[in-house]
């Protein structure tokens, strides 16, 4: 129960009076029943402040110094509709009772004021304030709780079905008119059974007459599973929790239906795995098998063990251990120990020798890995065995064949080194000793670093890529070219497993292409100067502008006598003639032979700085937005033309692609030990059937005749000749990202690639 003293505390007052013994008494005697007060002696005071705080109540004197008591009335309840406004004045009439009201007064007491009277009247206007307060909150609670149930109701993703007491349909959300195919105006109003097939009609009614008469539900509470009628006709498996609930109006029904659809599906695959599954476990050459974690019980063995082992599986059944009877004693300890501690941790891989009890010896491989349950813990130890007694015959079949292996590499027409490593050379054939040295002292056991010009940096960075992905994948560089005493080597990498160590080798076909790489040299110039006959095209108007200003100022000196006008002519046609200059040097800097340009730090940004504005001279850029990124990295060293001759071919495919229109983004920044220059557009893309094949020779997407096919085949061949790497995402329809990565030294920020 609300006591006065619990509303007066905390509330806030304002006096609204113009006598100042009378906005005194007033602040005291409410103050003195627990009222927070503020005063204020005219009308325009009042309002700002009631705008500014809020009030529970306010006692407003009727005559003001500045504006009426009735106008500020009405725009306090203007303000806040449901704040008390207590009218005191000494002037009691009638007319201004009735005007006071009509404005919102709550109440209207004549000056003298009586203490007691005031402060009786004040509490009840705080209360009514706080009643109408809290009723307009519960109202927008409850309102609140009402959309908050219609919006979970409407977004569950299972069918929610609301019923009458005679199974009359009143609600119906979302995925209900998903999972039937009626809309909600369809379905209000009708019976459930239109949900139902014939079969179950009639058992619906008598189940709602019986709960009617009973009270007793028979499926109220329970889930279960029964079949659904689509508005198609069609029936679908479905699973129905049905709740009921009692108001004033009656009692209700509420249902929430689930498609199970899928789980009758999956039920249906589970069971066909399990028969896959006897079916390759029983067929299966190796031997599967599951134990407990404490090797106490053989949960399963598969036919195989019969096979290999030759012991029944109802032994094995029998006696859990009873495999390790058929160990060979010289491999039975540790099999038995690693058995014991490894299993459960799914570190169990052994290979060890079984005596059949024909007396017939074999080789297993037996390999354990753990189960676990949702918590983590091992329930479960399943294994497979496999006989490989034919694979130990082969290795041994194997090492015979070494020697004669080594025999052939010695007479190879490439040169073998081997390396271990520490880079050192282990191995050399005798064209490597042609190559590289007169004996084999003079090369077997030296650096390799010694031999060929590869830093070791390199060396590592190469090794790792190919141990890191297979020897044939073609997005991998396979071949790279060194150069000694101006003879030019191609070299492959290749794993080594030695037969006398454990530890990983490398090893290098090396083949003599000096004269290859002359003819290869004309082939990147023949490209190079295809290339400048789609770039030159937009030479005509870079130098046509200029030309015609050169003309037009020498028309007009021939008719100039003014020496400083004369003057001024001179330096724009100077000017124009340096514009032209510039564009020539450029075009014949790109169209000179790579042979010709000289070994120079890179800097990957400004190139791609050139190569843009000779593209951007082509008549196909367009209206291409460029987007440049160009972060700070380290230099590479190579030839500039060369590097030149990647970025202009790639930038002119890009903006070919674009036809005119899009985004050209191009971005350098240091990734790890390399650095990196991207290239992407926003044109048609590359189909992903054909991305394996866009570095091959002669291979285009272009129509007829726009282009060699030759660009990106070079483009690929510059980049692996400095030991980098290009890579191409494309997304048709969104566009294409080609990445060209170069090596560097981190200690000296330049990099380590040799003349090649």
């Amino acid at each position: 129960m609300t006591t006065a003293t619990t509303i007066t505390q905390g509330s806030t007052v304002l006096v609204v009076e113009d006598t100042q013994d009378t906005r005194e008494a007033l602040c005291d005697l409410l103050g003195h029943h627990g009222y927070r007060v503020d005063a204020v002696q005219d009308g325009l005071s009042a309002l700002r402040q009631a705008s500014q705080i809020r009030y529970d109540a306010v006692v407003l004197d009727m005559r003001l110094p500045d504006i009426d008591g009735l106008s500020v009335l009405k725009t306090l309840v203007e303000l806040d509709a449901t704040l008390p406004v207590i009218v005191l004045t000494a002037y009691v009439s009638s007319e201004s009772k009735i005007g006071s009201f009509r404005k919102g007064a709550f109440a209207y007491l004549p000056k003298p004021y009586n203490p007691e009277e005031m402060t009786a009247t004040l509490r009840r206007a705080i209360a009514v304030r706080t009643l109408t307060v809290n009723a307009e909150h519960a109202r927008l609670a409850l309102r609140e709780s009402e959309e908050r149930f219609r919006s979970v109701v409407q977004s569950a993703t299972d069918a929610i079905v609301l019923a009458d007491h005679r199974g009359i349909i009143i609600s119906w959300n979302g995925s209900a008119e998903r999972l039937f195919g009626y809309l909600e105006e369809e379905v209000l109003g009708q019976p459930l059974t239109m949900l139902m097939p014939d079969r179950y009609r009639k058992a619906h009614q008598g189940g709602i007459q019986r709960f009617h008469s009973t009270g007793t539900p028979h499926v109220i509470g329970k889930t279960v599973e029964l079949c659904g009628l689509r508005k198609d006709g069609r029936e679908f498996p479905l699973e129905l929790s049905l709740a009921t609930w009692k108001s004033a109006q009656g009692t209700f029904f509420s249902g929430i239906i689930r498609d199970i659809t899928e789980r009758k599906r999956a039920e249906e695959a589970l069971r066909e795995s399990q028969e896959r599954f006897s079916q390759l476990a029983e067929n299966i050459q190796e031997v599967f098998w599951m134990t407990d974690p404490r090797k106490t019980q053989m949960l399963y063995v598969s036919r195989g063990y019969e096979e290999i082992w030759g012991r029944t599986r109802e032994s094995l059944y029998a006696s859990p251990r009873s495999w390790l009877e058929a160990i060979h004693p010289d491999d039975l300890p540790k099999v038995l120990e690693s058995a014991l501690t490894k299993q459960v941790d799914g570190d169990y891989d052994e290979v060890y020798r079984i005596v059949r009890p024909d007396g017939e010896i074999r080789w297993i491989q037996d390999q354990a890995f753990p189960i676990r349950d949702e918590s983590g813990t091992v329930y479960r130890i399943a294994g497979i065995a496999a006989d490989i007694t034919a694979h130990k015959q082969a290795q041994e079949a194997l090492r015979s064949a070494y020697d004669k292996i080594e025999t052939i590499l010695a007479s190879l027409p490439g040169a073998i080194l081997i390396v271990d490593e520490s880079r050192k050379v282990v191995y050399a054939n005798l064209l490597a000793l042609t190559y590289f040295g007169n004996e084999p002292a003079a090369i077997v056991g030296r650096s390799l670093c010694s031999i060929v010009p590869l830093t070791p940096a390199h060396w590592v960075r190469m090794v790792e890529a190919l141990r890191g992905a297979p020897v044939l994948d073609a997005s991998q560089p396979q071949e790279s070219e060194f150069e000694v005493q101006k003879r030019v080597y191609r070299y492959r990498l290749f794993p080594v497993t030695s037969r006398n160590s454990g530890s990983n080798q490398t090893g290098l076909i090396i083949w003599d292409v000096t004269e290859q790489k002359h003819l290869q040299e004309r082939l990147v110039q023949t490209e190079k100067l295809a290339s400048l006959g789609t770039l030159v095209s937009g030479v005509a108007h870079e130098i046509n502008n200029p030309v015609q200003g050169i003309m037009g100022m020498a028309e007009l000196l021939l008719e100039e006598d003014d020496r400083q006008k004369v003057k001024e002519y001179v330096r724009d046609i100077a000017a124009s003639s340096a514009h032209i200059a510039t564009i020539v040097r450029d075009f014949a800097s790109y169209a000179r032979a790579s042979a010709r340009d000289e070994m120079t730090t890179i800097a990957l940004g400004e190139r791609m700085a050139e190569a843009l504005k000779m593209v951007h001279r082509c008549p196909q850029f367009g209206r291409v937005k460029v987007v440049t990124a160009f972060r700070p990295v380290p230099t590479i060293l190579a030839r500039r033309t060369e590097i030149d001759q990647i970025f202009v071919n790639l930038i002119n495919n890009a903006v070919q692609a674009m036809e005119g229109n899009g985004q050209l983004t191009l971005a350098t920044y240091a990734d790890g030990d390399t650095v990196a220059a991207t290239i992407t557009d926003t044109g048609c893309g590359i189909p992903k059937s054909l991305l394996s094949q866009i570095f091959d020779p002669f291979f285009t997407t272009k129509d007829p005749g726009k282009g060699t096919g030759l660009g990106l085949s070079v483009v690929h061949k510059l980049v692996t000749k400095y030991g980098g790497t290009i890579n191409v995402d494309s997304e048709e329809g969104i566009g294409t990202t080609f990445t060209v990565r170069f090596p560097f030294e981190a200690s000296s920020g330049q990099s380590t690639i040799m003349e090649v």
